[in-house]
């Protein structure tokens, strides 16, 4: 397991790639390093000067977004252990752009980036879990109560490099 100092420059590492990213885009970014609830960077567009928050989640491996299911989904666990989910629950800032990075071995040059709406990643993780949970019955195998859920590449591989999110 990754150590908090680990897990914290992984982080900052994340932020600052993706605002360098931004930058290229024509962007100026400045990363808040984690003293902003919410979102880590302010991004402007640099000829419109239109400016938007973005959410950074940076991973060196495996998941690549740690969350837990009941922030995202109507959940419950009925008398036989199982979870149930039901409707998404409404998000205050559907539209906020989230960019996930794998960053590995502390590698920058192979760096990965993931970029969907809020929105988006509500869906693909609602489905993800649901899956997960389908094939286990709808029980949690070691600890029926827990909410823990994660995304790895290949939940979100649809949205590889999709920088193109930024000109809306």
């Amino acid at each position: 397991m990754a150590s908090g100092s680990s897990n914290k420059l992984t982080g900052q590492i994340g932020e600052h790639l993706v605002a360098a990213i931004l930058g290229t885009k024509g962007f100026y970014a400045s990363p808040y390093s984690g003293n902003v609830p919410g979102f880590d960077i302010t991004a402007v567009n640099a000829e419109t000067l239109k400016s938007f928050p973005i959410q950074v989640k940076a991973s060196n491996g495996g998941s690549v977004i740690r969350t837990h299911i009941d922030k995202w989904v109507e959940f419950s666990i009925d008398k036989n252990n199982r979870q149930i989910l039901g409707e998404p629950l409404p998000l205050d800032h559907p539209d906020l752009i989230w960019v996930a990075v794998l960053i590995k071995n502390g590698d920058i040059k192979t760096a990965q980036f993931f970029i969907a709406t809020e929105k988006e990643i509500q869906e693909v993780l609602i489905k993800h879990y649901q899956r997960w949970l389908d094939q286990h019955d709808g029980i949690r195998p070691r600890n029926y109560k827990t909410t823990q859920a994660m995304l790895t590449i290949i939940d979100l591989i649809d949205f590889e490099d999709n920088w193109a999110i930024l000109e809306n």
